[in-house]
């Protein structure tokens, strides 16, 4: 697998995906709801399991207003498994095809997981996985 610090930015029509560390604290801070002080911990943290090769995270940046829109994590990445958290607050479901459409790319044809286990799911994320070989069951998409 490719080195995960090299997997930045990604731009679509309408977001940069960047790493948290990229942010300004008091950005960062506001969207993910934390303290200043919880925030520094968290990219800390971040940065950390990127360099290990182990997870990855990417805040998105609306082109157009210039602020934090989403944030997506991949984590413990191994044997082709790994954990998905996408948080898309306030998008449209033509915002979150974006996002998902490069999501998938990047999950399938990038670094080549078959399964991604999850908590949540926003539907249209969920959708674009099942039409491109994931089945979903029990907190999972798997790849068929």
């Amino acid at each position: 697998m490719t080195k995960l610090k090299f997997y930045r930015p990604f731009i679509t029509n309408n977001f940069l995906w960047e790493f948290p560390s990229h942010f300004k604290l008091k950005e960062a801070s506001e969207f993910l709801n934390l303290s200043i002080a919880q925030t520094t911990d968290f990219i800390s943290h971040t940065a950390k399991s990127i360099m290990r090769d182990t997870s990855i995270y990417w805040f998105l940046q609306n082109k157009h207003t210039k602020t934090i829109a989403a944030f997506i994590s991949i984590e413990n990445i191994s044997d082709s498994i790994g954990n998905l958290t996408v948080l898309l607050p306030d998008l449209t479901n033509e915002e979150k095809n974006e996002i998902a459409e490069r999501l998938v790319m990047f999950v399938k044809d990038q670094i080549n997981l078959n399964t991604l286990q999850f908590v949540t799911l926003d539907s249209v994320i969920q959708e674009k996985f099942t039409k491109n070989g994931y089945n979903i069951g029990n907190k999972e998409l798997k790849r068929s």
